[in-house]
């Protein structure tokens, strides 16, 4: 699956791996779209606990747009990185690109919006669901 690569301040970059199940085309081996923008929804999605005036919460989506600037090279791992520009009481403007062999060449472009949950402490839910999963 989708995996954290790195990240660096308030910026995050998360890596899918190159698999078999993924291709859209057997013919030419390049990844289905869908998987590309599951990439791209995560990592913009994610971008808001990396965010200083955020931390740790839901955000679940409430838009998004993809841009797609080329093709992913067949048998290459895809990568995404999104930060936020800007974030209101309530919403988070994100901003990211998928890319694969160099961040200067990116494969798709993605902005959108995410709900900011207030009032839900994700490190709440997080130890509640370690603490269920010990009482098993």
């Amino acid at each position: 699956g989708i995996c954290l690569e790195t990240i660096d301040g308030e910026e995050g970059t998360l890596r899918l791996p190159y698999r078999e199940e993924l291709v859209g085309n057997p013919q030419t081996g390049v990844v289905h779209g869908g998987a590309l923008t599951v990439l791209l929804d995560h990592t913009l999605g994610i971008a808001g606990i990396c965010c200083d005036k955020v931390g740790a919460t839901m955000t679940p989506t409430l838009d998004l747009r993809i841009d797609h600037l080329g093709i992913a090279p067949a048998g290459k791992d895809i990568f995404a990185t999104a930060k936020v520009y800007k974030a209101t009481s309530r919403v988070l403007f994100v901003e990211g690109f998928a890319w694969c062999e160099s961040r200067d060449k990116p494969v798709a472009r993605a902005t959108g919006s995410w709900v900011i949950m207030t009032g839900l402490d994700l490190s709440q839910v997080l130890s509640s669901s370690q603490a269920a999963a010990q009482q098993q």
